[in-house]
């Protein structure tokens, strides 16, 4: 039952970034408790770095809307032991509108059910990355191996 329930877990977590990446708000917030808490440590000023319910996260927009194309995924999804709380490495590649630069970052995502909806997600990534694809510092960028 256990098994069942965290597979049936790390599959919203997946359709989560499915529709994060097709900027579906009210898709992934469908997948989410109303009271649904976001956080993204170590975020750039001007870019939202919490959000609580619903509507606070449906103002987080804008942010998103900074890129096109946006793509999001997971990489790797594991089970805690406390069955509700999951670890998350995913990747993302985008490109910054204003720029034109491309942006790609490695995150560790930390989930956390209740009820069976997602109750709260934390998102860690490098900001270096995202001020360099935004043009804010002209730091070198090495290049892919």
């Amino acid at each position: 039952m256990v098994d069942e329930d965290r597979a049936r877990k790390a599959a919203m977590i997946e359709e989560f970034f499915r529709l994060t990446s097709a900027k579906d708000f009210e898709g992934f917030l469908a997948l989410c408790t109303d009271d649904i808490h976001m956080s993204i440590p170590y975020q750039l000023p001007g870019f939202p770095d919490h959000a609580d319910g619903k509507d606070e996260i449906r103002a987080t927009r804008t942010a998103v809307d900074r890129y096109e194309p946006y793509a999001l995924w997971a990489t790797k999804i594991e089970p805690m032991l406390d069955t509700d709380q999951f670890l998350v490495e995913s990747k993302g590649d985008m490109v910054v509108r204003a720029t034109g630069r491309p942006y790609r970052n490695d995150y560790v995502n930390v989930f956390r059910f209740r009820d069976g909806k997602i109750a709260e997600w934390v998102s860690y990534h490098d900001p270096l990355r995202q001020m360099v694809a935004f043009g804010l510092t002209e730091l070198p960028v090495p290049a892919e191996s």
